[in-house]
């Protein structure tokens, strides 16, 4: 269960550890697969949660992401 709390610079940081994290599973596993392939149940807390439902409801890879969650950080702080 990745759980991601608020967010700003800390939220690209976790983007960039989910990122590693990702990477890792599918040259393990040999695969290409998206963060929600891998887990069940993703959460946060503040923009946290807006980056779980990034990766989780909108089924984003995390390349996708950081540059979804880039835009709104620059328009929303």
């Amino acid at each position: 269960l990745p759980s991601l709390d608020d967010g700003g610079v800390p939220g690209m940081l976790q983007l960039l550890i989910m990122e590693n994290i990702v990477d890792r599973l599918n040259d393990e596993f040999h695969k290409n697969s998206l963060p929600c392939e891998y887990f069940d149940l993703i959460g946060g807390s503040g923009t946290g949660g807006l980056i779980a439902i990034l990766l989780g409801k909108l089924r984003m890879s995390v390349k996708e992401a950081k540059k979804t969650f880039a835009k709104i950080d620059e328009q929303v702080y």
